[in-house]
């Protein structure tokens, strides 16, 4: 058994549960860079807090290194502590995560370490991205953008987006909950039409009982 993908796997199940969705359709971005004190972190979740009002709690769950629950309410992230780089698990095809929780969480990351520059280094090699699939191999690929923007400018223009994405997440939903629920019905009606247009089994008669022939009696004269 491969130890690091049988721990990725048990990382992803533990992820999945706590954002409600399976494994399949969690996202790991790894940043590749060296972190000598785990305080940074906190920090990070604290300034999230203060300056962009986000809610953080820590997790009790088998994420390869400490992890924190962060959210605003629409969409929910995980941060993942490690002496190699911030790690971030996040829900695939939420856009209120895309569009407003991991770019804000990687801005105050970048502005937190950038603080820390002049007093330790800080190279950074990049990051990846991760997946399990449906048979629970996994998946690494680099990425090569990053996502800039000052955090504390953007502070007050992205819980407004997050807002926003979390209405259309939600709009998104009810319009997926409306169509199954449509096609339902539409395969329900199909099934009662094929009932009334196919001709059913003709009903089995007994067959009819056989005519004994009749004969005549012709009269003889004397």
């Amino acid at each position: 058994m491969d130890y690091r993908e049988d721990s990725f796997r048990r990382k992803f199940a533990e992820a999945a549960q706590l954002l409600g969705v399976p494994p399949d359709q969690i996202v790991s971005l790894k940043l590749r860079e060296d972190v000598s004190s785990h305080g940074d972190y906190r920090e990070l979740v604290e300034a999230l807090h203060h300056d962009a009002g986000l809610e953080w709690s820590d997790i009790q769950a088998d994420l390869q290194g400490r992890g924190y629950l962060v959210g605003d309410g629409n969409a929910r992230v995980i941060v993942v502590e490690h002496e190699t780089g911030l790690e971030l698990l996040y829900i695939a095809g939420s856009i209120a995560s895309l569009i407003a929780l991991v770019p804000l969480v990687l801005d105050g990351w970048h502005a937190l370490r950038g603080q820390f520059a002049g007093r330790r280094g800080v190279p950074d090699r990049g990051m990846e991205i991760r997946r399990v699939d449906d048979a629970g191999h996994i998946h690494e690929e680099p990425v090569h953008e990053r996502f800039p923007g000052p955090f504390l400018a953007m502070g007050s223009a992205l819980p407004a987006l997050a807002t926003t994405a979390g209405l259309i997440e939600a709009e998104l939903r009810t319009l997926n909950d409306q169509i199954q629920r449509l096609n339902s019905r539409v395969g329900a009606l199909e099934q009662q039409r094929q009932s009334r247009i196919a001709p059913g089994p003709k009903p089995h008669s007994p067959p009819e009982p056989r005519k004994k022939p009749t004969t005549t009696r012709r009269e003889t004269k004397p």
